[in-house]
């Protein structure tokens, strides 16, 4: 299969760049003012797990700024931030292709939003476990972490999912089929809706909002306000999901959230797209929030100031 990326980040890179490494012919779309670095440098991952490897320009890897690039795809992973989301699927309903794009983001919206312009057929759902970021243009740290889940948003494992994993496997990547992708979703969002935007608030890692008592115990009631909205829409989210991420493994302690990273780099933050995804879910079904509203408020505070 001829695979394309959208959005060439921590997340686009690293995956982008184990399918590539692994032989398959891949499209990197990047946005113009990191073309360049790209096309001189080639793709670079430094991965603790997999080592360092360039994957340089060649005619079975392409980088472009042109989604008109991505027609000829089967699969195109949409990597971009949630923020960006329906201005980039706008482009990609323009292309004459019917490649399946796998939303590999934060969120709970992406997929409602590429069904909208691309039809629901075309969509499908996945969730990164990941700790990857841009170290400069054209290199991207792996450093933790990795699997990713994909799954049809009806729960069928079809043969073009199972083709995916296959290829994905082949490629060295740490991939599972999910059979109901819309708990994974939300397994997923029950994390970002309490490590993400309360490093933004804090300033700290992983490990030290663990480690402390009180910011311990935020982290836990925002997740169980994510849980109680999760069942408001019949997704069963568990209690010792919750028990998991507040142990979290030796390997994300010291890890900086994307949102955080964003944050201090001065980029816009995903707070919408996460936060303000579970703030409006709750709101629909009349589910109170007062954590997550606090943090939202803060956050949104905090970036505000930054424009100031």
């Amino acid at each position: 299969m001829r695979y394309g990326v959208v959005g060439v980040g921590g997340v686009g890179g690293f995956y982008g760049g184990m399918l590539a490494r692994g032989g398959f012919e891949t499209v990197f779309v990047t946005k113009k003012k990191y073309l360049s670095a790209f096309k001189d440098k080639g793709l670079t991952v430094e991965s603790y797990k997999h080592g360092r490897f360039t994957i340089e320009e060649s005619e079975r890897a392409v980088f472009t700024d042109s989604y008109d690039a991505l027609k000829n795809c089967d699969v195109v992973l949409l990597c971009v931030k949630s923020y960006d989301t329906e201005n980039v699927v706008k482009e990609l309903s323009k292309i004459n292709g019917r490649f399946a794009v796998i939303s590999v983001q934060n969120g709970i919206e992406n997929e409602e939003i590429i069904s909208r312009y691309l039809g629901a057929d075309r969509v499908i759902g996945a969730t990164a476990f990941i700790g990857s970021y841009v170290k400069e243009p054209g290199t991207i740290v792996h450093e933790a972490a990795g699997l990713l889940e994909i799954g049809e948003m009806d729960g069928s494992v079809t043969d073009r999912v199972k083709q995916i994993a296959d290829d994905m496997k082949e490629a060295g990547i740490e991939v599972r089929i999910s059979k109901d992708i819309n708990y994974t979703l939300w397994k997923k969002l029950m994390w970002n809706v309490a490590f993400n935007p309360y490093s933004v608030v804090t300033g700290a890692t992983v490990g030290q909002m663990l480690e402390f008592e009180h910011t311990r115990s935020i982290l836990r009631n925002l997740m169980v306000e994510c849980k109680k909205v999760a069942a408001a829409y019949g997704i069963a989210l568990k209690d010792s999901t919750i028990e998991v991420y507040l142990k979290s493994s030796p390997d994300l302690m010291g890890y900086k959230t994307s949102m955080l990273l964003d944050f201090e780099r001065g980029k816009p933050i995903e707070i919408e797209g996460i936060t303000g995804a579970l703030i409006r879910k709750a709101k629909r079904k009349e589910v109170l929030v007062p954590y997550n509203e606090c943090v939202y408020g803060t956050v949104k505070f905090l970036d505000r100031l930054r424009e100031v």
